[in-house]
């Protein structure tokens, strides 16, 4: 983990879907929040930059009890644009690779470690295997760990998993959503994490029931 300088969190969005009315970075799964593992597993990272929206002074107020050296990225237009907005918003003086986790996904913890390790020279795309029927499904050469595609209509085996190393590919202000910023560089080397996504009320509940798989 010490040769990623930089890490950049999405926490902008409104999480409606989920129906708490809170940020879904705050939201506990277990005995913690999902942040709160991202902090911890981010904990030797030198910078993280954390980009917020809504409720933004309660992320920032609850960040700041776990670690003081935070960044936080205001989008104030969080309600109107998407991740790759706040992505281009965090990153847009960077010249330097960095690891983008998405503020609403859980990881296996041996897992997110081994992705850690294998980011190295080049960019690097996390996949889990597909859960629910409403997500970005990624198709994926398995002899070859490379990512061909993303669709969100079409149905494969795989998802997008929420957590990318990426060097060398740019992200701009009108990308839309991440995966089709990266559509325009597959494809892409991937590796296979256990992660959930926390999107919806069967989605959490989902994640709680495989908590004890995931080693934390």
């Amino acid at each position: 983990m010490q040769s990623i300088k930089h890490a950049v969190i999405i926490m902008a969005g409104v999480g409606s879907r989920l129906g708490f009315n809170t940020t879904k970075g705050l939201v506990k799964v277990g005995d913690k929040r999902i942040i709160d593992y991202h902090l911890d597993r981010l904990k030797d990272i030198q910078d993280i930059r954390i980009v917020v929206g809504f409720q933004e002074e309660k992320v920032i107020e609850h960040v700041k009890k776990v670690r003081e050296d935070i960044t936080f990225i205001r989008n104030p237009d969080f309600r109107t644009t998407s991740t790759a907005y706040s992505v281009y918003l965090a990153v847009k003086d960077l010249k330097e690779p960095y690891l983008l986790i998405l503020g609403d996904i859980i990881f296996n913890k041996n897992d997110f470690e081994k992705f850690i390790e294998k980011c190295n020279n080049e960019s690097l795309i996390g996949v889990t295997k597909a859960k629910t029927e409403d997500t970005i499904f990624a198709t994926i050469d398995e002899s070859k760990n490379m990512v061909q595609d993303f669709q969100r209509n079409i149905k494969s085996n795989y998802e997008f998993g929420g957590i990318l190393y990426l060097k060398d590919i740019l992200i701009s202000e009108n990308d839309g959503y991440i995966f089709e910023a990266l559509k325009k560089y597959l494809p892409l080397k991937c590796h296979i994490v256990d992660a959930y996504e926390i999107d919806t009320k069967n989605d959490l509940e989902l994640a709680i029931k495989n908590l004890h798989k995931l080693g934390i």
